[in-house]
């Protein structure tokens, strides 16, 4: 009975480390996602900033299209 406990106590410990490791790498994934779907608009030019790294700031589209006012 009592090796039987002991494994049970293994267990538990290995799908909380499981559960915990999976939120943790989600949340980095998804943070990873959000970055490359931003810097590929701003490659493409469907968005426009100015700066670089950690001074990165997106422009509105008001602030740069001009053409707006003339269509």
């Amino acid at each position: 009975m009592e090796l039987w406990i002991n494994e049970l106590w293994l267990l538990l410990v290995a799908v909380i480390y499981t559960i915990v490791g999976m939120w943790m790498g989600q949340r980095k994934q998804t943070k990873d996602i959000a970055e490359n779907i931003i810097d590929n608009l701003i490659e493409q030019g469907y968005l426009m900033s100015k700066g670089t790294g950690k001074n990165l700031e997106i422009l509105k589209h008001k602030d740069w299209c001009n053409d707006q006012s003339t269509r």
